[in-house]
């Protein structure tokens, strides 16, 4: 994906220039919330469909706690955009979808400015679809999915820091029979107070 790249390159650029600014963990402990922007893909929709988006940008909000510097919960919301977009003979569908979220995430501080993570958590899903496939009319869905997500975050004082995630839903929606993984990268702040 070339927003991969751009989100990657950013976050090198931002990481170099700000890598002689005074940083450091805040305390252990402790609410944040953040706010991130990032573009998210379906696996497997738009196989052997023409004429078919399977990808699409969206926001990401999150509230969290940190029991400690390693450990914390998130509660978040996500969407996924338009991401299924198709008109062919047999199938014309459009599909818009979010989820609520809940994770737990483990961090591995490497010095006091930079980190990385993981999360593990599960996702409420629903997707609102219009259109036919066959001549049948697409029902919305919902559901849950188990989703996890690995990403590298950078203190740019006691209160801020920039992050960069990458997620995987599994199971996600069903469309035309089966239900397919979606993926997303993610870019954005957090604020801890």
């Amino acid at each position: 994906m070339t927003n991969r790249k751009i989100y990657l390159t950013a976050l090198c650029a931002t990481l170099t220039t700000l890598s002689f600014a005074p940083a450091a963990f805040a305390e252990d402990n402790g609410f944040n919330v953040g706010i991130d922007y990032g573009r998210t893909e379906a696996k497997k929709y738009c196989e052997n469909i023409t004429n078919c988006s399977d990808s699409d940008n969206g926001p990401k909000f999150e509230v969290g706690y940190d029991f400690n510097k390693n450990v914390g919960i998130e509660l978040g919301y996500t969407s996924f955009g338009k991401f299924v977009e198709t008109s062919s003979d047999s199938i014309s569908l459009t599909q818009k979808s979010n989820a609520v979220t809940l994770s737990v995430i483990g961090t591995l501080p490497v010095n006091e400015m930079f980190a990385v993570y993981g999360r593990f958590g599960y996702a409420r899903y629903d997707t609102n679809n219009s259109g036919t496939v066959e001549g049948v009319p697409v029902k919305d869905e919902n559901g849950n999915s188990p989703f996890w997500g690995a990403g590298v975050k950078f203190n740019l004082n006691e209160q801020f820091a920039l992050r960069l995630e990458y997620q995987d839903y599994r199971d996600l929606s069903d469309s035309a029979g089966r239900k397919d993984d979606v993926q997303g990268l993610f870019g954005g702040v957090t604020y801890r107070f």
